[in-house]
């Protein structure tokens, strides 16, 4: 066995046990022995089905992730080329668009008329430089304009057009929030309807399902990365933070996401009122702070006592 596929059957082991042991403790209801994919919940019985199980990093591996947790093959693909992309490109955008050492920039340069495909990089003390590749333009045209350029010669340089669907991009962070989520806390409420939403809008990226305003920066240290219990009242959400890092910065980012309480609509505006009104001064009740300390996927104690919170908020709602 390989070492991808030793990875993939302790993950499938994990939560597979995680799910029986919910089920045998009557927490959920659900067929046993088997992994759910997260992003469609269609049952495996193994890792290598018709839609096989596969490694998903979360936040995206090349954002710093790592593979905990497995999703289908067909949910992993779409959610690559139509999620997870625009999240890296955009952060790489801002880093070369800063001229952050390391960093490269594609461009389009007019020299005399002559338009030509380039690159410029940032070197670790700071030195740009401009390269034209033979393979992306006319070689002869290149060769004839490079061999012209003296001082003072005047060189306009375009951009290119982004690629970045904007709210592609978020919902890329969504998706992290919500497999560190289940990573965390596997099935024990992964399997409520109030994360149909979330699961909706990761499968249909073309409409906006999931409210607006779900994310944000916060001015926490990468020691914050997490996911958490906002347990304020009004404000009952869970909170995944965590930190994506393309190389060259680092960044910190939240994502809320339901509980069974009250609709995850009505939890943003209230959050988002209280960002507005408190400003960087925002306090809120984050649970556990310590996240090494409690765990959830196998504590029976531990679970009981998340359901018996949930099911007090719920009667004061």
């Amino acid at each position: 066995m390989s070492k991808g596929e030793d990875r993939r059957q302790i993950i499938f082991n994990k939560f597979r046990d995680n799910l029986n042991l919910l089920i045998d403790n009557g927490f959920v209801t659900a067929d046993k022995d088997v992994y759910l994919c997260p992003i469609c919940l269609r049952p495996h019985n193994d890792l290598n089905s018709n839609d096989p199980l596969t490694l998903e990093d979360a936040p995206p591996k090349s954002l710093g992730g790592s593979a905990n947790t497995l999703t289908c093959k067909s949910c992993n693909n779409t959610a690559g080329h139509k999620i997870d992309f625009h999240l890296t490109e955009r952060l790489r955008e801002i880093d070369s668009g800063k001229f952050i050492p390391g960093t490269e920039t594609e461009v389009k340069v007019n020299i005399d008329g002559q338009t030509f495909q380039g690159k410029i990089t940032v070197a670790e003390d700071g030195t740009m430089t401009m390269f034209h590749s033979k393979k992306n333009n006319h070689p002869e045209k290149l060769d004839k304009t490079m061999e012209q350029i003296n001082g003072g010669k005047i060189i306009n340089m375009d951009f290119l057009k982004s690629r970045v669907i904007p709210e592609n991009l978020e919902y890329a962070l969504l998706k992290t929030g919500y497999l560190m989520m289940f990573e965390r806390f596997g099935y024990s409420l992964l399997l409520d309807n109030c994360f149909d939403i979330i699961r909706q809008q990761l499968k249909n990226p073309e409409e906006r399902v999931y409210p607006e305003g779900f994310w944000f920066s916060p001015p926490y240290p990468k020691s914050m990365t997490g996911v958490y219990f906002i347990c304020d009242k009004g404000l009952e959400c869970f909170v995944a933070m965590f930190n994506l890092d393309t190389g060259n910065t680092e960044r910190m980012f939240g994502t809320m996401l339901p509980l069974p309480l009250k609709p995850i609509s009505e939890v943003i505006e209230n959050l988002n009122k209280k960002f507005r009104t408190e400003g960087s001064q925002i306090t809120l009740t984050l649970y556990p702070l310590e996240q090494d300390n409690l765990k959830y996927l196998y504590d029976v104690p531990n679970l009981k006592a998340m359901y018996d919170w949930i099911a007090k908020r719920k009667n004061l709602c």
